[in-house]
């Protein structure tokens, strides 16, 4: 398993296994949030964390030993993903994290905006269940996803 994070690649005994990485989502809606959590658990990932705006992002950034993915909510009210991502991007911590989009607005130009903004990946709200977990692991392993 390939991780974009640089701790990772540096640590020849870190467990590579994609349950044991560290995955943020920002996302307003605390329904959508629980909904993702739970599927997670259950396919068992181990580190997932949750904020509801990017305003306290950078404070568990900060806490956490390695960020190797961040699910956010393009759409959030006050900053928006976009915003939020220039900060993850600027920082240390997040910078080489795979950061993926996530939206209800599905228009050709909001996929290209983001792409363009630099993030990894697009996912389409709302997000699907029996895909969710699997997407998850092909981007941990590098994959990126523009539906």
């Amino acid at each position: 398993m390939t991780y974009t994070n640089t701790q990772r690649q540096l640590d020849p005994d870190a467990d590579d296994r994609p349950e044991h990485a560290y995955i943020i989502l920002v996302e307003d809606d605390p329904n959508a949030y629980l909904i993702v959590e739970e599927l997670l658990r259950h396919a068992g990932f181990k580190h997932f964390y949750h904020r509801g705006s990017g305003a306290k992002l950078i404070q568990l950034i900060e806490a956490l030993p390695q960020i190797d993915l961040v699910l956010l909510d393009i759409g959030l009210p006050g900053e928006d993903g976009f915003a939020v991502l220039k900060r993850l991007r600027a920082h240390p911590q997040s910078a080489r994290a795979h950061i993926a989009a996530v939206t209800a607005n599905i228009m050709h130009q909001t996929r290209l905006r983001a792409k363009d903004a630099g993030f990894d990946s697009f996912i389409s709200k709302p997000i699907q269940p029996d895909k969710i977990c699997d997407q998850i692991r092909a981007m941990l392993s590098g994959q990126s996803f523009w539906w």
